[in-house]
């Protein structure tokens, strides 16, 4: 198994907010077991107990997400469908206030489902065999390979291009073709951007180093279960502890700059734009909801 390659790829749930209909969130969400058993199948030549004791896990875990946070998300859908809703023909401006709780709801979704996750990571990590070790290395080789050239070019003006263009295709999702004000809006932030992608990159190599080292013991039997899930529970989510003063101060600073970006973006829209987005918030919503029923 790759649990642990990329910090937040344990949460496979948050993936489908990467689907663009809402039809594909269906058909992702319910087929999400197999997807994630058939990627990690193919990064580590699993025996056959391994591989299935990888789906009841996966299968456990969609099962627990969509009871538990596809209700709430979809309420949150629904206070953003209102929010984006002209009322009596008027438009409400969108507030700080507005998306930094649904900032919040989303924070504390994933952490819940990351220590839902834990456990059964751990469970699965048991069951490693030394000889397995290096092909998750080699997988994380990889992974990391194409991350450092598809997102850390040499020219950083080229990166910032880059951050912007991924930001841009975000709003579109949600809003359809941008104007003038709002990609300046995002070339702005991209170039004001605080954090440093060498440093991000050197972060996510650390939390790497981190999982190997559970990994290594797991296969080798020198730590218990219990330990185990707890430190898989820590790395999951170490994005959201920051270690020390300065990157608390950097990563609220990164945060409030995301947020101010979105609601001017969001002010600037103009009618058809903001009922996009509501029909998507909606959409989203209602698909939750009948996934939910569906457990």
């Amino acid at each position: 198994m790759k649990f642990g390659i990329r910090t937040r790829g344990f949460i496979l749930l948050a993936s489908v907010l990467l689907l663009g209909a809402c039809s594909a969130i269906k058909l992702g969400y319910n087929n999400s077991v197999t997807f994630a058993h058939t990627y990690l199948s193919n990064k580590i030549d699993f025996d056959d107990t391994q591989s299935a004791l990888l789906r009841t896990s996966l299968t456990e875990l969609v099962q627990w997400h969509r009871s538990n946070e596809l209700p709430k998300l979809a309420q949150e859908l629904q206070v953003v469908q209102t929010a984006l809703t002209a009322s009596n023909s008027k438009v409400e401006p969108v507030t700080t206030a507005q998306v930094q709780a649904l900032n919040q709801t989303v924070r504390t979704s994933l952490r819940r489902t990351a220590n839902q996750a834990a456990p059964l990571i751990a469970k699965n990590m048991l069951g490693f065999y030394p000889h397995q070790i290096p092909e998750i290395e080699a997988a994380l080789k990889k992974s990391n390979e194409k991350y450092r050239e598809e997102r850390l070019p040499s020219n950083p003006d080229k990166r910032t291009e880059q951050s912007a263009e991924r930001m841009a295709e975000r709003f579109e999702r949600w809003l359809g073709n941008l104007n003038k004000q709002q990609l300046a809006l995002i070339d702005n932030w991209a170039k004001n951007r605080s954090n440093n992608p060498e440093t991000w990159f050197q972060k996510r190599l650390e939390r790497q180093q981190r999982f190997m080292v559970l990994a290594n013991q797991a296969a080798n039997r020198q730590i218990d279960q219990n330990t185990l899930s707890q430190q898989i529970a820590a790395l999951l989510n170490d994005w959201q502890n920051p270690a020390n003063a300065s990157e608390k101060r950097e990563s609220e600073m990164r945060q409030q700059a995301t947020i101010a970006l979105i609601v001017d973006v969001l002010n600037v829209a103009d009618s058809k734009q903001r009922s996009n987005a509501a029909e998507r918030a909606a959409g989203w919503a209602e698909d939750f909801q009948i996934l939910a029923s569906s457990n």
